[in-house]
């Protein structure tokens, strides 16, 4: 258990710098530097605030889960974002957290806001929330083994509820570190007005990380659905910037708090009358190249891997006839997958192992809710993605690390053409 929890908070501690975290690590320099004009007394109590935030949402997390095993239904890592509902949430929270930042409307969601003797540390508390939440997409090295085991049949619920408080506490260990360690927040650049400009800078890094969510909500939803959620920032946007236009903290307080009635009121009628996660109905999304039963279906058009879209059928008449598959799990949602595709699938290394071998590339698309896709991740045990795997004509499978590199993938493909060298035939 002690060498599952050293796995754990390492896995938290690399996911500061994965790409789903990225636009929070922004968030979270801006505290630190805005902390130095604090006493050590108050640096300390926002980072245990914050670390607190990320840890009661991993402890949520770890309750929800001990829930679901108990139920006996599929748990996996980041699939909540499967769900709609779940990403339009948070696009609208990561809209709103943009228009902060630049200066639409002003609320204490950070210390920065919050002066004199009424600064309290909710903001960070809340900071540290926001953090967790966004982790939640993206895998990390060690972070699926921890994963795996606090997800496992057999775990303990209070092993669970350890393990997901360690990944929060490893998450928040280096902004907890800065404000804990006098030393190193010595090396903290000064506050100035400098750091307005920052703050702008970070609004425009969160919208961009709001319309990536908007993406996958687009592949979750049909377009009207979509178009109407669009509106629905609108409102949500007019609604924050009325709030702090008619009724800031200058306001008298009744005038304040009428328009926060107001606020809530506007956006809880739009979300009424407009929100509506409708999914499209189902269609088979058609392959690259020639139909799927064909034998010549290239694996390279246009100077791109020909993927095909996962058929269990196609996989077992593949794999009939001699020739290996590489499954890719990924989502829309997921960053690390997209990053992944671009730095080390969508390569030249990698294009020219697959024309070489004629291993056929299969996506496994895990946007949606995908029962075959649970199945198989069930199978090799892996509880998040990405994942990428070779299946065998005899029945083994190659399941390749964590984490990839472009020439690593090229390897296990000319492996696989070299245990089964009929693959480069099949389509003759």
């Amino acid at each position: 258990m002690l060498g599952i929890l050293a796995v754990a908070l390492v896995g938290g501690l690399i996911l500061n710098v994965m790409p789903c975290v990225l636009p929070v690590l922004a968030l979270k320099a801006f505290s630190v530097i805005d902390h130095a004009r604090h006493d050590a007394h108050k640096r300390r109590m926002h980072g245990l605030a914050y670390t607190l935030g990320t840890m009661t949402l991993f402890v949520g997390l770890a309750v929800v889960v001990v829930i679901i095993k108990a139920s006996g239904k599929h748990l996996g890592w980041g699939m909540q974002f499967q769900h709609p509902q779940f990403v339009g949430t948070m696009t609208a929270i990561v809209f709103a957290f943009a228009l902060n930042s630049l200066g639409v409307f002003e609320l204490t969601i950070s210390s920065s806001g919050e002066t004199g003797d009424d600064e309290k540390f909710s903001g960070s508390y809340v900071n540290g929330l926001f953090a967790a939440i966004m982790s939640t997409p993206c895998s990390a090295p060690f972070l699926g083994t921890a994963v795996a085991f606090a997800l496992g049949a057999d775990t303990a619920a209070w092993q669970t509820i350890l393990i997901f408080a360690t990944i929060g506490f490893g998450l928040a260990l280096p902004y907890l570190m800065l404000t804990q360690i006098p030393a190193l927040s010595a090396i903290l650049p000064k506050p100035g007005r400098w750091m307005e400009t920052v703050k702008q800078l970070m609004g425009f890094l969160l919208l961009g990380t709001a319309i990536w969510l908007f993406r996958t909500l687009q592949r979750q939803v049909t377009p009207e659905s979509a178009n109407s959620f669009l509106i629905f920032l609108l409102v949500l946007a007019l609604a924050l910037w009325a709030g702090a236009r008619w009724g800031g903290v200058a306001a008298p307080p009744v005038r304040r708090w009428g328009m926060r009635v107001f606020q809530v009121g506007l956006v809880a009628s739009a979300a009424y009358l407009v929100v509506s996660f409708t999914k499209p109905e189902p269609v088979a999304v058609a392959s690259i190249g020639p139909e799927p039963g064909h034998a010549d279906a290239p694996v390279i058009v246009n100077n791109k891997v020909a993927w095909t879209t996962f058929d269990a059928a196609r996989l077992k008449a593949e794999n009939g006839r001699g020739r290996p598959v590489f499954l890719d799990f990924t989502a829309e949602w997921c960053a690390t997958c997209q990053a992944n595709d671009k730095a080390f699938i969508e390569t030249d290394t990698v294009r020219s192992a697959f024309a070489r071998s004629n291993i056929l590339p299969m996506r496994v698309d895990m946007t949606n809710d995908n029962p075959d896709g649970d199945k198989w991740l069930d199978t090799i045990k892996r509880t998040g993605i990405p994942d990428y795997l070779i299946l065998y004509p005899d029945g083994t499978m190659d399941l390749l690390p964590e984490v990839i590199t472009a020439e690593m993938v090229a390897q296990h493909l000319d492996d696989g053409a070299k245990r089964f060298p009929s693959a480069k035939f099949a389509a003759n």
